[in-house]
């Protein structure tokens, strides 16, 4: 699907333009276009290289979805892919999810490119059709810090769920009948791993955006996206501390649940202890020889009884005061 904004000042906004509308609008001057691709089928991905004219090696990136977050400068335009994370259903549950977001930023238009729906794009798009003077007055740059700070921000409302359900963990950590426990702990460490995995190198792209001006970005406006990078950074850090704490309760846990066991090792090794002189006793009874004379005694059956207790209690009055249990 795509969507597209044509906005010139006093003028108001031009949207869902055809293709000779936007290779018009590529050469006219003082407007601003913006066209979104999402889940574009094999016709609308062609607008790329028909319209835009777009390197075959940044075409392929935005087709093959799997490109780790960069910027590339094409000379007559930047391309720049960075990711968006979401929390997705998936068999009743919220697992964590990634997106990746392609864009271009040529003097005149702005591109982006993305498989399934991102929320920030969705309120950038918002924003557009009822005040599209406010980001599409100025220069194209403004509008791709509006998409990345709507995109970085989404970060947070994640991060957030992750801080709850470590806020869990710990609380129940104690909790016997929590069969589930190691793996839903493992499983939030994963998807902290993945987080940071995609917030490093996002904040490197970013950092050389705000490090190196080109044409695309005017150096008045990179205040703005060194905002964003202080969001990033900032996020990166918190999803750096819910690693460090889900390492830490993960040690806990293992520790906790080995002293249970050392517990339950004990119990058995005490009940052992005590059984065994009757079991000895009831062995040497128990032997098939024909002459034994507790055999015949009238009161022998008692007797084997009264030893085995007697033997039973002495063993763990020793273990009492050896300090044992």
């Amino acid at each position: 699907m795509i969507t597209s904004f044509l906005y010139k000042k006093g003028s108001p906004v031009e949207t869902d333009l055809s293709r000779a509308r936007m290779l018009s609008a590529l050469q006219e001057k003082g407007g601003l276009l913006w066209v979104d691709f999402e889940n574009a089928n094999d016709f609308e991905e062609e607008t790329l290289v028909e319209i835009f004219n777009f390197h075959p090696l940044a075409v392929e990136d935005c087709i093959t979805d799997h490109s780790q977050p960069k910027v590339d400068d094409y000379e007559e335009y930047l391309f720049l892919v960075v990711h968006a994370v979401g929390m997705h259903e998936k068999d009743n549950q919220k697992e964590l999810g990634t997106v990746e977001l392609n864009i271009f930023i040529g003097e005149n238009y702005v591109v982006t490119f993305h498989r399934a729906p991102i929320p920030g794009i969705m309120q950038v798009k918002d924003v557009v059709q009822k005040k599209a003077q406010v980001l599409m007055g100025g220069t194209s740059d403004l509008l791709v810090h509006s998409i990345l700070d709507h995109l970085v921000d989404s970060y947070l409302p994640v991060l957030h769920d992750y801080d709850v359900k470590i806020d869990a963990l710990e609380k129940h950590m104690f909790e016997n009948g929590s069969k589930n426990y190691l793996n839903t702990l493992l499983q939030i460490k994963q998807d902290i791993f993945t987080l940071r995995r995609v917030i490093a190198p996002q904040r490197d792209t970013l950092y050389s955006l705000t490090r190196n001006p080109t044409r695309f970005i005017k150096t008045k406006n990179l205040m703005y996206f060194r905002d964003v990078y202080d969001h990033l950074v900032r996020i990166q850090s918190m999803a750096e501390s819910y690693q460090e704490t889900l390492n830490s309760i993960l040690q806990v846990y293992f520790s906790y649940t080995s002293t249970k066991l050392n517990e339950v090792t004990k119990r058995l090794t005490v009940l052992a202890t005590i059984t065994l002189p009757p079991v000895i006793i009831a062995s040497i009874y128990g032997m098939n020889f024909r002459h034994m004379p507790e055999l015949e005694w009238p009161f022998g059956y008692w007797f084997a009884l009264a030893l085995c207790a007697v033997s039973s209690v002495g063993m763990l009055v020793w273990m009492k005061l050896k300090k044992w249990i």
